[in-house]
């Protein structure tokens, strides 16, 4: 027994006991004694708390997905069907703003001139030409309803072209920034006459050429041309309004840059004029 008490076993027993008695008198002061074994307690079992709470968690939120998944799915599916009426309901209110808009302009033109003739239908451009770099496009009406060649294209703001081709259900409109697009034009203000004679560079900028202006023509920034008229075009139609006046190198006349009254690349519908007084109907010949 004596041995054992000076053995190193008993003093690290005796250290041991001394260092629990220390932590229990500490609990005391702190909280009491059930403090010490409760927060060793709670420190040991705190990982498997979250553990376990994690693990319920993600069981409960799969198990609803699997359980639940066909009414997620029809939920879904009807919340997509009901944004796609609504885009409809939406396309379908513009789309008749637009028309509306466009009928109304063909009033307010047949006002000015009675003597025009319409297609019974509005036409809708239904693409623009491929590398076409003067904006040429197609319409949705043709032959079947009374459109020619030569038939002049306008808007209720200003002319856009003319039909170039026809066929029974479309025809392909060659425009106002072509350079097969020639006609006589006059100023509103003091009458200043020129004739459209675009070219390439010009059109990218979707801008028109009126040239043989002459020389001491009164001709300035701001001024508006219109068609002469005639057996081909009918008159007074807006072309656009001017921007740049500029001596030709000759001397002998000048050219005018014009803005065009309406955008053609952004066009999505137009009026096409079949017949108005004192045109040349051969002119509606296709050769």
């Amino acid at each position: 027994m004596r041995e054992f008490i000076r053995s190193w076993k008993f003093k690290i027993i005796v250290c041991v006991f001394a260092l629990l008695f220390g932590f229990m008198i500490y609990a005391a002061a702190s909280g009491g004694a059930a403090s010490l074994p409760e927060r060793v307690l709670k420190t040991v079992a705190s990982p498997f708390v979250r553990l376990s709470t994690g693990i319920s968690n993600f069981v409960v939120n799969n198990v609803d997905k699997v359980v639940n998944a066909d009414r997620y799915k029809s939920e879904n599916d009807e919340l997509r069907q009901t944004i796609s009426d609504l885009l409809t309901q939406i396309v379908s209110i513009d789309e008749l703003k637009n028309n509306n808009r466009l009928l109304q302009e063909m009033l307010d033109i047949s006002a000015e001139h009675p003597d025009f003739e319409w297609p019974s239908n509005i036409c809708t451009i239904t693409a623009y030409t491929s590398l076409d770099p003067y904006g040429g496009f197609t319409i949705n009406r043709g032959s079947k309803d009374g459109i020619g060649l030569n038939d002049f294209v306008i808007t209720g703001v200003g002319v856009v072209g003319r039909i170039s081709k026809v066929a029974p259900n479309y025809a392909v409109v060659t425009t106002l920034l072509s350079t097969e697009f020639e006609i006589g034009v006059l100023t509103t203000r003091c009458n200043v006459k020129g004739i459209i004679q675009n070219d390439i560079e010009l059109a990218s900028e979707g801008i028109v050429r009126v040239s043989f202006i002459e020389p001491n023509a009164d001709i300035e920034v701001g001024d508006t041309f219109v068609t002469i008229g005639g057996e081909t075009y009918p008159e007074k139609q807006i072309i656009g309004m001017v921007t740049e006046v500029r001596d030709d190198p000759n001397g002998m006349s000048k050219h005018a840059l014009v803005k065009p009254s309406e955008e053609i690349t952004r066009l999505t519908n137009v009026l096409v004029v079949t017949n108005f007084e004192g045109r040349d109907e051969q002119l509606t010949i296709d050769n």
